[in-house]
């Protein structure tokens, strides 16, 4: 049996033994923070099948963008310890390392005592290995990530015997001071002297102060250095002649600290990294950095958080009305068309950035789904969900909490895009694995602030980029300073940060955060938000106004929210002006005609607003209705070949000779008949825009109520927990049960 085999057996033996000590409870944790083996085709069938797929590497990889940077650290340094000096970096690939005394570990990072419960936690969450109570193991996929991945030198003598010709190697024997006659010899001797952890402590200490620096920033970065120390003639390398032009580096290469990796590239090797980088070395940060802050009144924070997250709601509810009358295409390649972004950011007043974030954190709470095309060439449609009728009739409150539930979860920074991207694009593919961390890490370092405080304005930016890095270091790499700022946009807009602090909603959301509340199970999103977000979003937006306070300018404003009944009136006989604190309709005689146009009649609609009135309707405002009504229907439309007509003959006469109705083509046929040669449509756009007010008549002679038609996507389905033959996935607490009976 090979030492693969050998160790592969051994350690699956080893995590049986360990899993039958552990309780329900945590082997239910285990399968929780690995989903793939709860769905069907991969659900363990026993203990021992439960050890090997937890052997596994991939089913551990995410949770490496969860460890926070003491895990880190600590995973790096038992990393480190468990490299095979003899065998190479690439030794034992797929096999988990020797037994790591736990008492070596610690010290390597200098343990007072928190690295114990952050060990504990690693070894209860498999990422190190159980080997006995004094000893652990680390997993393949750690040792790779941490030390392969980034940084494999070679070890001395390979490097001495493959690189280099005798010169050079008795170049180095003579700086060491440990010259000799033969090559074999001198390099056996550089060997021994660099593999000495006192002699090469004293080397180090001996040279140049800019050389010692340059090499604990090689150690410490564990990098390669761009170097011209070294000149590649015939296969082999040899020192220039006249140096590379920095007496540092030369210093270091002539001693045989730097060595070659590759043309102009240089490294320190093995034996060297492993001594002065070794456990002495191995950093542990047991506390998260401290940011600098100033003072912020709580209610400073409570009024910007109020206006933000009424301002959210009420461009949502703007962008689901606008897309249910008008659909967006999207483009067959996939995500929304740009002029679509384009003409949504004009109606809701605000960037394309912004505007891509509402729709995709929509269509992520389910509120908006895609039409498939009915024909080959045409496109498919973004528009609401039947959802987005319940949702109307839901309190402020209740509406955008699941939509910020959607945005905890959401794979991607949406008003994030990298530079050398294609345009922006909404609703794009994305499955950024990093954005969910990214997002708990900045809610986490905002939470972490002093009550009463918040990032200072000067220093936001470096600090919380910081902060967020120690939650999830693994998250916060690539543009990190960039995708924080996205990030901390983004909860701004949602009323969850105001003022560089966490919100009450900010604090609610991170709980459910932590408590796995916001996972993507396969519900509509209506239920997604708990109680503690919905009730701390009810704190920041007051229950929906039922009133609206007429003016004698013609305008209806509502402070806060309007009811669903009170908006849809309103709508329908008014213009919205401005949405946000308040809401402000103004009355018009074009969109009292819209409301005549829809079938409503004069009297009942001074009804209904009187009865939703604070205080009496104004005068001027009754006129307007009476008049406008009045005049309402003066000229008929009839459907059949587009005829109008008027019992008003002088009026009819006016339309024939109007000349902004030319293209219309009136002919008059009687003295109360035009006949058009447009569409319906085009007749009464025309007509309205002249300054008349149609009424669209049918065949009948019976007035027809004109209502702008809305559209909804198909339902979207719940998806179902994975099943086989119709049967559900068992859950990870009865799989637990199961596999200790």
């Amino acid at each position: 049996m090979g030492p693969l085999e050998w160790l592969s057996v051994n350690n699956v033996d080893e995590l049986i033994d360990w899993l039958k000590q552990r309780s329900p409870e945590q082997i239910a944790r285990l399968l929780d923070e690995r989903p793939h083996l709860l769905v069907y085709g991969s659900v363990p069938q026993n203990l021992r099948d439960l050890a090997q797929q937890l052997l596994r590497d991939h089913y551990s990889y995410g949770l490496l963008h969860e460890i926070d940077r003491p895990e880190q650290e600590l995973l790096a340094a038992a990393a480190r310890l468990t490299q095979d000096l003899n065998s190479g970096p690439y030794a034992y690939a797929h096999a988990v390392s020797r037994p790591l005394p736990v008492a070596e570990l610690l010290a390597a990072v200098g343990d007072d005592g928190s690295a114990r419960a952050v060990l504990d936690d690693l070894r209860a969450r498999l990422l190190l290995l159980p080997a006995g109570p004094d000893h652990i193991r680390v997993p393949a996929l750690i040792r790779q990530t941490f030390v392969v991945r980034e940084y494999a030198p070679a070890p001395l003598d390979r490097v001495l015997s493959s690189s280099f010709n005798k010169a050079p190697v008795m170049v180095i024997a003579e700086h060491l001071g440990i010259g000799s006659a033969t090559r074999i010899e001198a390099q056996r001797r550089i060997v021994a002297m660099l593999s000495d952890p006192d002699q090469v402590r004293a080397l180090v200490s001996s040279a140049p102060e800019d050389a010692r620096e340059m090499l604990g920033k090689l150690l410490s970065e564990r990098a390669l250095l761009g170097t011209h120390s070294f000149e590649w003639e015939a296969g082999r390398y040899s020192f220039r002649n006249g140096g590379s032009g920095d007496p540092d580096t030369d210093w270091l290469a002539r001693r045989g600290l730097l060595v070659p990796a590759g043309r102009d590239r240089a490294e320190v090797p093995l034996e060297v990294a492993q001594i002065l980088g070794g456990p002495a070395t191995s950093p542990f940060t047991p506390e998260p950095p401290r940011p600098a802050t100033v003072p912020v009144p709580p209610d400073r924070v409570r009024g910007e958080a109020q206006s933000a997250a009424a301002t959210a709601a009420n461009r949502i509810g703007l962008l689901l009305k606008t897309l249910a009358t008008e659909p967006a295409m999207l483009r067959k390649s996939g995500g929304l068309a740009v002029r679509e972004t384009r003409r949504l950011a004009k109606v809701l007043g605000v960037d394309e950035d912004e505007t891509r974030l509402w729709i995709d954190l929509c269509e992520a709470a389910w509120l908006l789904g895609i039409e498939a095309p009915k024909k080959r060439a045409d496109y498919p449609r973004l528009l609401p969900t039947p959802a987005y009728d319940d949702w109307l009739t839901l309190p402020p409150a209740e509406r955008l909490a699941p939509v910020i539930a959607a945005w905890s979860r959401i794979k991607d920074v949406i008003t994030w895009w990298p530079e050398d991207g294609e345009n922006p694009v909404a609703l794009a593919d994305s499955r950024d694995a990093c954005a969910v961390g990214l997002r708990t890490s900045v809610l986490h370092a905002l939470a972490a602030l002093p009550p009463g405080t918040a990032l200072s304005p000067r220093t936001a930016a470096v600090e919380l980029t910081e902060a967020a890095a120690w939650h999830r270091p693994m998250c916060v790499r690539e543009y990190g300073a960039e995708r924080v700022t996205a990030t901390l946009l983004e909860a701004q807009l949602l009323g969850v940060s105001a003022l560089g602090t966490l919100t009450e909603a900010g604090h609610a959301l991170l709980r459910m955060l932590e408590a796995g509340g916001t996972d993507d199970s396969g519900t509509s999103g209506l239920g997604s938000g708990s109680a503690e977000l919905s009730a701390a979003l009810d704190g920041l937006l007051p229950p929906p106004q039922s009133t609206a306070r007429f003016q004698g300018d013609l305008t209806a404003i509502v402070p806060g929210t309007p009811t669903p009944e009170l908006a849809s009136l309103l709508d329908s006989i008014a213009d919205r002006e401005s949405e946000g604190q308040a809401h402000v309709w103004r009355f018009g005689a074009a969109s009292v005609r819209r409301g005549l146009d829809g079938g409503a009649d004069a009297a009942d609609l001074l009804e209904r607003l009187a009865g939703v009135a604070h205080g009496v309707l104004p005068q001027p405002l009754e006129y307007l209705l009476r008049d406008t009504a009045r005049k309402h229907g003066s000229i008929r439309v009839v459907r059949s070949a587009c005829c109008l007509r008027s019992d008003d003959e002088a009026l009819v006469l006016e339309l024939s000779q109007h000349r902004a109705l030319r293209k219309l083509g009136l002919r008059r046929i009687a003295p109360t008949v035009l006949i058009s040669t447009q569409p319906i449509k085009s007749t009464l756009e025309a007509l309205r825009l002249a300054g008349y007010s149609p009424a669209l008549e049918a065949a009948t002679g019976v007035t027809e109520v004109e209502r702008t038609p809305e559209h909804r996507a198909p339902a979207r389905r719940e998806r179902p927990a994975s099943a086989r033959r119709g049967r559900p996935a068992p859950s990870s607490l009865e799989l637990a049960h199961r596999f200790l009976r």
